[in-house]
């Protein structure tokens, strides 16, 4: 199911006036009121139409969510997304690469004490 935009659930333009998504959000409000209308998906409806209406009101949030959900403003998101996933997959990388070095080194230190208490027992003996 596709995402609806604010300007979709308020059955509005993007360039609408403040006056015309005040006015589709009285109309919609009136229609989808859980009082008003019994069936089960107007509750839904209604806290949908209440959250589009809060944004798109404030002109400053309004602003934000249109920068946010502009085309070029998504594709750049995805890309962003995409290359910090990346950076998150060579950070792995490298942690179990160190991970393998370490303990490369650490059965490494082991052989040589091995070999040194074998040499020390055949100085010795």
């Amino acid at each position: 199911m596709v995402k609806k935009t604010y300007y979709q659930i308020l059955e509005v333009d993007k360039k609408a006036s403040q006056e015309a998504i005040k006015s589709a959000y009285r109309r919609l409000a009136m229609l989808y009121h859980p009082d008003k209308n019994q069936s089960p998906e107007a509750e839904e409806m209604f806290k949908k139409i209440a959250e589009a209406y809060s944004v798109l009101s404030d002109p400053d949030q309004r602003k934000q969510y249109d920068m946010d959900n502009e085309p070029r403003a998504i594709q750049r998101r995805k890309k962003q997304e995409q290359m910090w996933q990346i950076i998150r997959e060579q950070k792995q990388r490298e942690a179990r690469t160190i991970q393998m070095l370490w303990e490369f080194q650490e059965q490494e230190r082991i052989k040589y004490k091995e070999r040194e208490k074998e040499a020390m027992n055949i100085m010795y003996v």
